[in-house]
């Protein structure tokens, strides 16, 4: 598909589906990665915070989060060319020719526990859409089928032109559940509603799951301190610029007064924490 024909269909549809993006093989190489991640660093994740919204329970799912500090590998998926230049597009449209930077905000990995509880429908991008430009895209690499038994992610088409929020516990005429096979990836706007479904099998269904912001937005960490030295050595400009590194808030007017940097901001003391 042309990335404009995708696009299209985004502002239509709030969502699209591409299949076939990544091959069996790779899915795996993955998984066995995203395996070895959640048992080395779950154990010292800090502990969720107010859990009256469900949202923020994370007791019943495994996950990776800052994907991009633990392996470069992990990059091919956020930059990957059937999917970026999409995001990219989305979220350049209407900034100034075009062409403003955009940022990654978020790129975790999560595996939802057998009998996990369907989400409740939310937006990611704070505000309604209301068809106006977006102002985050989100992209849901599946790295396992998704279906009925394994808790395909659930959405509302056409709720990112609404100008209101989901109702609580509420189940619209509307919502459809995303069915698609290992290697698919789900792009769809950040004010679309969406949520997980609930899981009733014991077999994984892990999805990687980039989200991207207009640069005016706060990514969901602080990329320009948690990077380790062996990943920024072998990140890319294009991908330094992704991670904001260019574009992050100075910290006063004596050291920088122009929202964007000659050079790339990063601590370079970082270490991802071991026992």
């Amino acid at each position: 598909m042309q990335t404009q024909d995708a696009v299209n269909e985004i502002k239509k549809s709030g969502y699209i589906l591409l299949n076939n993006v990544l091959d069996v093989e790779l899915c795996e190489m993955y998984k066995t990665m995203l395996n070895y991640d959640v048992e080395k660093y779950s154990k010292f994740h800090a502990k969720s915070q107010k859990t009256d919204h469900g949202l923020n329970n994370k007791e019943m799912e495994k996950i990776v989060y800052n994907l991009h500090n633990k392996n470069i590998k992990y990059f091919d998926l956020c930059d990957h060319p059937d999917v970026f230049p999409i995001i990219k597009r989305m979220l350049q449209d209407g900034s100034y020719q075009n062409s403003k930077p955009i940022n990654l905000l978020g790129f975790d990995a999560r595996n939802p526990s057998k009998n996990s509880e369907p989400q409740q429908l939310h937006l990611d991008s704070g505000l309604p859409g209301q068809g106006g430009y977006p102002l985050m895209m989100v992209a849901i690499f599946m790295l396992d089928d998704f279906n009925e038994q394994s808790g395909s992610t659930r959405i509302v088409p056409g709720s990112h032109l609404r100008s209101d929020y989901s109702e609580n516990n509420k189940k619209y005429d509307e919502e459809i559940s995303i069915e698609a096979t290992q290697g698919s990836v789900l792009i769809f706007d950040g004010s679309l509603w969406h949520g997980g479904g609930k899981k009733i099998s014991d077999s994984s269904r892990w999805a990687v799951i980039p989200s991207y912001g207009r640069s005016f937005i706060k990514p969901a960490f602080n990329f320009v301190e948690n990077i380790p030295s062996n990943i920024f050595n072998e990140l890319t400009d294009e991908r330094k610029e992704l991670l904001g590194l260019d574009s992050c808030p100075s910290k006063d007017e004596f050291t920088r007064i122009t929202r964007i940097s000659d050079d790339y901001e990063w601590k370079e003391d970082y270490k991802l924490p071991e026992l």
